[in-house]
């Protein structure tokens, strides 16, 4: 049976995003209005950018889940999606920061890490985590958790 689990979305992240849209806006129109330097090129190039940027914010925010099949983890982030095979992961590390180098379709900063294949990682944050690492290890009995 699929068992699908939503991201935990932390408040200060949501904040970070809306923060970032706000930066683009400013240099993308606020400062060259400042600067006097304001040209309809760069507003006809600017709008579409920031529009996608915006709508891409708003899309990982909605749709970032986690799907625990029978043979594999899907992880869903907007437009982008992974499938790892249970029987891959080696490893899962708890209470990680999600600054770290890895991939990171978390919507929160503390998240667990999952190892698998050859040294590769993606850095998730599910709801119900307890819930969430039973499954995996219903499926993959070796998965080591640290």
């Amino acid at each position: 049976m699929n068992e699908l689990f939503k991201s935990v979305k932390s408040n200060s992240f949501g904040a970070l995003l809306i923060v970032v849209s706000l930066l683009l806006l400013f240099l993308i129109f606020g400062l060259p209005l400042l600067l006097k330097n304001l040209t309809i090129p760069s507003i006809v190039i600017g709008t579409p950018f920031i529009f996608i940027v915006i709508i891409l914010f708003i899309w990982l925010w909605s749709t970032t889940y986690y799907i625990v099949e029978y043979e594999a983890l899907k992880i869903i982030s907007g437009p982008f999606h992974w499938t790892i095979l249970i029987q891959e992961i080696k490893s899962i590390r708890l209470n990680q920061n999600a600054i770290e180098g890895v991939i990171k379709p978390a919507l929160s900063w503390k998240c667990i890490v999952i190892n698998y294949s050859d040294n590769k990682s993606i850095s998730i944050s599910p709801q119900n985590q307890e819930q969430f690492l039973k499954l995996l290890k219903e499926r993959k009995p070796s998965i080591e958790i640290k």
